[in-house]
């Protein structure tokens, strides 16, 4: 019978020396592909395994540039945030179902959105969300995380949107940030975005990352390429681990591989395990092209194609639980699969309309069809022989545990990285923005790019200790994110202390 991994405080040899992190019993530490070293003498091998910021400073991001700023700098850090984070720059969209940026931006026609932007983080990041005193993880909203060419990052304890984010008015959707008094197109409307190929997709290379314990959505659009994916990987990345995290309301959700020729040795090794696919009404849970994937412990509920398996891709499945789905494993299209058939750690499929071959119901529905049989002989420790999970729960409890414990805000994960919450450091900030690793600049709040920090800190969003900021219209509506006009900020302090200041929104 399969019995349940803990990798405990040592790990073998080959694997993270990092330590559990256990909650209610269950050891929540790096685990996966994450945790493995690599082979010694190959571009992707880092000692140690992921271990994101381990060793340099840890700070505090209260706002864009801050972030920016920090995940840009060539030093390693571990950056804590505790508030809500957005571009602020108010601009003007025929819907923000659709995003088009109208003609004129004075506010005479449209509705009020704010530009989007980007960050390109760069290696050895360590980014942790602290949940607010309403239990929430931070937010950021229409900022796109970029990894090209990026090695040893882990992001925990996140929330992440492009809802509402402004694209051109023509041809394909890409992000339209403002900068330097002008707009301009900043990229692909991805959530976060794993890639490798800065010169040469043959040659490049990136990975050892964990994202862990995050919430992933974009809301409703007028058609399926409104915006890209939740979280996508391409190019020869390898030795990642995509753990209790939350996908949910959208249509294309997770693409590894971009294309048939997307396809390398050994590429994109990836654990995706514990995650809740949340009513993604389109497909990519994920559409996975090339690569070793083990897909273990994932609840799929009111979806629609799932896991499609294409192009020269292997995977392992194992103790899966797809419900009201359309069809949750594809395995036609040119890829193969081999899924655990052990009593207990078998795929359960319920009110699920196509099915692989051999499968039922359990609770008896219909199907509509059939799909070929799933064929692969492949599993994770062919790849890599002390290859571990944390843990591996029984299929008939994974709806369960998955959504007691997968998405943001659901157990506490900063501490496990820091004793206390720092200060704004104004110096530390001003170093950070000295010393970029790549070139895309650091911008301030009106979209003037800087080389240096600050005089003081913000006194609404920067303010340190603030904990919680709400936003109410004059009328002491709640509102979701400041609109046009005049603002009454709310924010709470770590003491309980409530600050209300009044602010105009350009």
């Amino acid at each position: 019978m399969r019995k349940n991994l803990l990798i405990g405080l040592m790990l073998l040899a080959g694997m993270s020396s990092v330590s559990a992190q256990v909650v209610d019993g269950r050891d929540f530490g790096i685990d996966g592909f994450a945790a493995i070293e690599g082979t010694p003498g190959t571009n992707h091998y880092l000692a140690g395994g992921t271990t994101g910021g381990e060793g340099g400073k840890v700070v505090l991001a209260t706002n864009f540039t801050e972030l920016q700023a920090y995940l840009q700098a060539k030093d390693p850090y571990i950056i804590l945030v505790k508030n809500d984070i957005s571009p602020t720059i108010v601009a003007y969209v025929d819907a923000s179902s659709s995003g088009k940026l109208c003609d004129k931006q004075d506010g005479s026609e449209g509705v009020p959105v704010t530009y989007g932007e980007r960050i390109r983080v760069a290696s050895n990041k360590t980014l942790i969300g602290i949940n607010t005193t309403r239990g929430e993880a931070p937010l950021f909203s229409r900022i796109t995380f970029v990894m090209q060419c990026t090695n040893n990052v882990i992001i925990r304890n996140c929330q992440f949107t492009m809802n509402g984010v402004p694209v051109l008015k023509s041809g394909e959707n890409k992000i339209v940030a403002w900068r330097s008094g002008a707009q301009k197109e900043v990229g692909d409307p991805d959530c976060i975005g794993i890639q490798a190929d800065l010169n040469s997709a043959k040659t490049d290379f990136g990975g050892h990352i964990w994202v862990d314990h995050c919430t992933f959505f974009n809301g409703d659009a007028d058609n399926k390429d409104r915006y890209d994916g939740l979280l996508d990987c391409k190019n020869n990345v390898q030795w990642m681990t995509f753990s209790y995290n939350h996908f949910m309301h959208h249509d294309k959700a997770c693409l590894f591989g971009k294309g048939d020729s997307d396809v390398f040795d050994g590429c994109r090794t990836i654990s995706y395990h514990h995650n809740y696919l949340d009513n993604i009404e389109g497909s990519r849970l994920p559409l996975q092209r090339g690569g070793n994937l083990h897909y273990c412990n994932n609840f799929m509920d009111n979806c629609q194609d799932g896991w499609d398996l294409r192009s020269k891709s292997v995977g392992y499945g194992e103790a899966c639980y797809f419900q009201n789905s359309k069809a949750p494993i594809l395995s036609d299209g040119g890829g193969s699969v081999n899924l655990n058939t052990e009593e207990d750690y078998k795929i359960i499929y319920k009110g699920c309309k196509r099915l692989l071959d051999g499968y039922t119901n359990i609770d008896g529905s219909k199907i509509d069809k059939t799909l070929p049989a799933a064929t692969g002989d492949w599993v994770p420790t062919q790849t890599v022989a002390e290859y571990q999970l944390n843990q591996i729960d029984k299929t008939e409890d994974v709806p369960e545990i998955v959504q007691k414990y997968s998405g943001a805000g659901k157990i506490e994960i900063w501490t496990t990285y820091a004793s206390s919450i720092p200060e704004v450091d104004m110096a530390e900030l001003d170093k950070a923005i000295k010393n970029q690793a790549v070139t895309e600049g650091v911008y301030d709040a009106d979209g003037n790019k800087i080389t240096s920090a600050p005089t003081s800190v913000n006194s609404v969003k920067g303010n340190v200790g603030i904990v919680d900021t709400m936003y109410y219209g004059v009328d002491g509506s709640r509102l979701e994110e400041p609109q046009v006009g005049v603002n009454v900020v709310k924010s709470t302090t770590e003491s309980g202390e409530v600050k209300t200041v009044k602010v105009v929104v350009k």
